[in-house]
């Protein structure tokens, strides 16, 4: 081993005991005892740090097992008012305001149902709030914007120069596009628009 290292350049000898290696010297700024600083008062504007809430105890039906469950574990759920139900292979659970959120939600399908029967993917009627787009599946009526139809504009004339093209004879002729609908299950890729 050689008796002098090189650092930056600079050739000093290894230090002598192992305690010392590998600690860096000490500046003249590192050496003066720094003056200890009085804490900072709190002002009286600074809000005094919120306490963690406690965690509500898991009610007993979370601590069975799914099979040693019965309908007598829920029933201070009976009357809540949040809508609530469990559903496992046994036994479906609803609260009195989950049957009832329940049964205003079939009642809406089922107007709903009754308005638009017989009608196209074209003249589509917007359903029940309740029902939300995702669950219902049908096509609904979409405002038509100008990005909407800077988007559809040229779809819908490329599909007539196809539907003119595969039909001899037929000489349609695009004008302008007067109402577009919106399906989530309308088509194998998830989401589809249709105009007229």
């Amino acid at each position: 081993m050689e008796s002098d290292t090189s650092l930056f350049g600079v050739i000093r000898s290894p230090p002598e005991n192992l305690e010392e290696r590998g600690k860096r010297p000490k500046s003249e700024s590192e050496s003066e005892p720094k003056p200890e600083l009085e804490p900072e008062p709190k002002s009286e504007l600074e809000p005094e740090p919120k306490p963690k809430p406690e965690r509500k105890p898991k009610p007993a039906w979370e601590l069975k097992r799914v099979n040693d469950l019965t309908l007598s574990d829920f029933s201070m759920y009976d009357d809540d008012i949040k809508p609530f139900g469990f559903m496992c292979a046994k036994f479906y659970y609803r609260n009195k305001a989950q049957i009832q959120k329940d049964n205003e939600y079939e009642a809406a399908i089922a107007d709903y149902k009754k308005r638009s029967r017989g009608l196209s993917v074209y003249d589509a009627i917007t359903p029940p709030k309740i029902a939300q787009y995702g669950k219902c599946w049908v096509a609904v009526p979409l405002d038509l914007n100008e990005n909407r139809l800077r988007r559809l504009i040229p779809l819908c004339k490329l599909a007539l120069d196809k539907y003119n093209a595969d039909n001899q004879g037929a000489n349609f002729v695009f004008l302008d596009v007067v109402k577009t609908t919106w399906s989530a299950a309308g088509s194998s890729m998830g989401k589809s628009e249709w105009a007229t």
